[in-house]
């Protein structure tokens, strides 16, 4: 909330705020409450005025937005008195649900070359502190105006300034913006490590072997597997692709974060094909190791090449139909 700092970009939203709600209905104190705040924060952070003309559309549809979130928000905050028992669980889904709203108001993975223009001159004004941080995440799926627009800014950046860049596809950013970066890699937590933190951070029982994704999905998966399941018995014959299976789909993949929804939705369909049966017979190694090429390539071009989820599926439920 601070104003020396700026968030940019798109991350899995609603996935992130669904998962803190949860784990406030199960353990209230302090810590939850935080977890909570700053998950909804991230989110409210993108509609900053200094980031938006005041006459841009989608900020006339955020304000009343923002404006009962902050009234949702506030008994939940540390320090504030909770809603009483009849009112809590229902007070908490209509925060996850006001968020949701509010993220479907701009397409919040891809940054507008205008939002990158007012965070170079946002950057150039003297902070209110000492410092200014402004955090980009996912800055591989900036598209090329935007991403030339960041270029100018990080050629020449002011004093006082740090930019956090993060992707998850180093190899997808351009490398005049690599050039001028100081590059650090994270590796994924370990099986210990993730059960402590499903444990101690969201104060559940963790699964066997369960990654910190694994449960993030089990937590609000909103229908993943059924979805999954539907789409590869029409690819495999059952049926031809209806319109409204696609929009169910594309739905459902806007609230785990658009392409980061569709790597899941891979990751499903991978899995599926592994009991897969037809007539009775599993299906031969060579078709199954063709149908994984698909979905791979199918996620390469949502994530690397920015295509839409929709069009990816419909494109891959025929290549999938033809490779049958």
């Amino acid at each position: 909330m601070h104003p020396d700092t700026l968030m940019l970009g798109g991350r899995y939203f609603g996935r992130e705020i669904t998962v803190a709600a949860s784990a406030l209905k199960r353990d209230t104190r302090s810590s939850l409450r935080y977890l909570l705040e700053r998950s909804v924060r991230k989110l409210a952070h993108r509609f900053d005025p200094a980031l938006w003309e005041d006459d841009d559309v989608r900020i006339r549809k955020a304000a009343p937005l923002l404006e009962k979130l902050d009234e949702l928000l506030e008994p939940f905050l540390p320090g504030q008195t909770l809603p009483g028992t009849d009112l809590f669980a229902q007070r908490l889904d209509e925060i996850a649900d006001t968020c949701e709203d509010l993220a479907s108001v701009a397409n919040l993975d891809t940054v507008p070359v205008d939002v990158v223009r007012r965070l170079s001159a946002w950057s150039r004004v003297v902070p209110q502190g000492r410092h200014k941080v402004a955090i980009i995440e996912h800055v591989d799926r900036l598209q090329e105006s935007a991403r030339n627009a960041l270029l100018k800014t990080l050629e020449e950046p002011s004093r006082g300034v740090t930019f956090v860049l993060t992707t998850t596809h180093r190899g997808a950013v351009i490398e005049t913006i690599l050039s001028r970066a100081r590059c650090y890699g994270f590796h994924t937590r370990g099986a210990e490590e993730s059960r402590e933190v499903i444990s101690r951070v969201f104060r559940d029982e963790p699964r066997k072997n369960a990654s910190i994704r694994d449960y993030l999905i089990s937590v609000d998966g909103r229908g993943l597997r059924p979805l999954a399941e539907r789409y590869i018995e029409v690819c495999l014959g059952a049926g031809s692709l209806e319109l409204g299976l696609l929009d169910e789909i594309d739905r459902t993949l806007e609230t785990l974060g658009g392409a980061e929804g569709f790597r899941y939705l891979v990751e499903e369909l991978t899995d599926l094909l592994r009991g897969v049966l037809l007539d009775g017979e599993a299906l031969p190694a060579r078709q199954i190791d063709r149908w994984r090429d698909l979905l791979s390539k199918a996620c390469e071009r949502v994530e690397a090449y920015h295509v839409q989820p929709k069009l990816a599926l419909e494109g891959l439920y025929f290549a999938m139909r033809q490779a049958a």
